[in-house]
C-alpha cells in the first residue's frame, strides 16, 4: 500500500524523541529474539521485514536529525 505523503512539522527535537522510540523498538526485537531463542521458537514469519522497516525509519530519522558526524552529540553504546 502506497500513501501519498503528506508534510508534517517536525522541530529537531521531535524527530530525536522519534528516533530514542525507534530505539526503544529495536531493543524490544533483541529481547524477543533472545527470549525465543532460548525457548527454542521460531520468531514470526513477518517479523524480518517488520525489523528492517523500522531500521529503514530509524536511518532516514537520524539523518534528519543530523546522525552521527554532523557535529551534534549523540549516544554511543
Amino acid at each position: 500500500m502506497t500513501v501519498s505523503p503528506k508534510l508534517v512539522p517536525l522541530d529537531d527535537n521531535e524527530i530525536k524523541m522519534l528516533v530514542v522510540a525507534i530505539r526503544q523498538v529495536q531493543h524490544t526485537f533483541t529481547i524477543a529474539e533472545s527470549q525465543s531463542a532460548a525457548a527454542g521458537e521460531p520468531v514470526a514469519g513477518d517479523y524480518e521485514d517488520l525489523k528492517e522497516a523500522y531500521a529503514r525509519l530509524h536511518d532516514k530519522l537520524s539523518a534528519l536529525a543530523g546522525g552521527p558526524g554532523s557535529g551534534k552529540p549523540h549516544v554511543v553504546k
